[in-house]
């Protein structure tokens, strides 16, 4: 076949993420699991890696915060989203990776039944001694009305005073944003929604109510300020609500949300740190290994260790500060973002709104890795160090590779979201030349030619595909031959 110059196609969207997960970024007895369970459900690591972070910050999110410099705090909690086809296994995977915390929050919630049994008797004596004073009141009369009111007030205000213990609650799945407003400020203003469907993002969106309601959680995710409005008692203020999010989710809700202008108006979009692990469906081995016995004890003794430890802080965050080191690296950072987020010349310009929350994502994870790697009372005492907050800047920087793409798919047309699915369709056939019936047999998301036509038509004003021209004999019968295209050869390579 005759060999053609051909110009670079357009690129139809930007280029698929490259970066690999840094495993080696995090704590020994945390990579150590993250790659054991890879292996063992034949997954990305970084669907495990990503799974690790949420683990992470579910319990440390209201426990601890980071303080860079003076003036500037970073809860540490995180919204990640981990983005995956039916079938990836997200379920085994996020088992796994939380099942010391469900063991932990067993443990506080027995343990804090004793508290509350005790609690709650003693308000309930409370309430009836106050009952029973202003009843006595109510039928005194002269000097001694005077003396029985005072004395009933004060019955009455101790045994309000009483606080009743909620039971200790880690995690939450499917809420609606009233309900984790309500567990916020029961749990002292501190929660982690941990999902692997991505109906959280319906039910954020108005699933019940048709109304959007973004508060809760932007300011779950910012620690700022949140005013809880629940019936029949006065509004409580959370003055620092630390939510987390974990949420595995399929493609088609990352479009969805995409398309919502609420979510990325409002900066929701913005707060999230995605993922994209690599599929492994079709070659994964039947006879993996399992999680080494080892590997398993030692994560789940630890999860299940800082959960105890960092639970004691709740209502009262310790500050984690950060070294000399920390901190240069923090400004060298910064300096390297800044001039990406202008939105006409910067490499982040499409994405301002998530880069200028990058350096504080990677200042929350550089937290994390520091609770992770010190008990909880070294935790306070030793700052972070600049090798800690380097490896937090590794893990950042695929999260900054994998969320180019993401937000390009965001705002993506559907004709061009059409286009990249027939493109990787085309690559799949293998071969230099294809016809419209090749494509319309292993582009099966298209019922008719008609619902093609769009993207093929992409592909072709885009250069990827080239119509080739077919000459016919003069009175030849019969059904005239397929529109053919030559493949442009950087396909093999987009």
């Amino acid at each position: 076949m005759t060999t053609l110059m051909l110009d670079d196609p357009t690129p139809l969207m930007h280029a698929k993420p490259t970066a690999t997960f840094p495993t080696s970024a995090l704590p020994t007895f945390l990579a150590e699991m993250v790659d054991a369970v890879a292996e063992a459900t034949q997954t990305d690591v970084a669907m495990t890696g990503t799974s690790a972070l949420s683990v992470l910050a579910a319990m440390a999110g209201g426990q601890a915060e980071i303080e860079p410099r003076t003036g500037w705090r970073e809860p540490l909690c995180l919204f990640t989203a981990t983005i995956a086809e039916p079938g990836e296994r997200k379920s085994a995977v996020q088992a796994m990776m939380t099942a010391p915390l469900l063991d932990a929050e067993e443990v506080l919630v027995s343990d804090g039944e004793i508290a509350r049994q005790e609690a709650t008797t003693t308000r309930d004596i409370a309430i009836r001694a106050a009952e029973n004073a202003r009843s006595t009141a109510g039928k005194a009369s002269g000097a001694e009305r005077d003396k029985a009111l005072a004395e009933a007030i004060s019955a009455t205000m101790a045994a309000e005073s009483i606080d009743v213990p909620p039971l200790p609650r880690l995690l939450a799945d499917d809420v609606t944003p009233e309900a984790v407003a309500g567990l916020l400020a029961e749990q002292r203003g501190r929660l982690a929604i941990v999902s692997a469907e991505g109906g959280v993002f319906d039910t954020i969106a108005g699933r019940y109510s048709n109304v959007p309601n973004l508060d809760v959680f932007l300011k779950g995710h910012a620690g700022d300020t949140l005013k809880v409005d629940r019936r029949g008692r006065a509004p409580e203020f959370i003055r620092r609500p630390a939510l987390s999010m974990g949420l595995m989710v399929q493609p088609d809700v990352i479009r969805a949300i995409g398309q919502n202008r609420t979510f990325r108006g409002r900066g929701l979009t913005a707060r999230f740190l995605y993922a994209r692990p690599v599929s492994r469906v079709g070659h994964r081995r039947a006879d993996a290994a399992p999680v080494p016995a080892t590997v398993l004890e030692a994560y789940n003794d630890r999860i299940r260790e800082m959960a105890m430890d960092l639970h004691q802080w709740a209502g009262d965050p310790a500050v984690l500060t950060m070294s000399t080191e920390a901190r240069e690296a923090l400004v060298r950072l910064m300096e390297e973002i800044e001039p990406q987020l202008d939105p006409r010349t910067g490499s982040l310009g499409h994405m301002t709104d998530w880069g200028s929350k990058f350096v504080g994502a990677v200042t929350r994870i550089a937290g994390l890795l520091h609770l992770a790697t010190h008990d909880a009372e070294d935790a306070i005492r030793v700052p972070v160090s600049g090798d800690t907050f380097d490896r937090a800047t590794a893990i950042g920087r695929y999260y900054l590779d994998q969320a180019r793409a993401v937000f390009r798919e965001m705002g993506a047309d559907e004709d061009t979201l059409n286009a990249v699915y027939l493109l990787d369709r085309t690559r799949g056939l293998g071969a230099e030349e294809v016809t419209e019936r090749d494509l319309m047999r292993v582009a099966q998301k298209f019922r008719t030619k008609a619902d093609m036509a769009p993207a093929l038509n992409r592909l072709v004003d885009a250069g990827w595909l080239i119509p080739v021209e077919i000459t016919r004999e003069p009175g030849t019968r019969g059904r005239p031959p397929s529109p053919s295209y030559r493949v442009h050869p950087a396909t093999w390579e987009a």
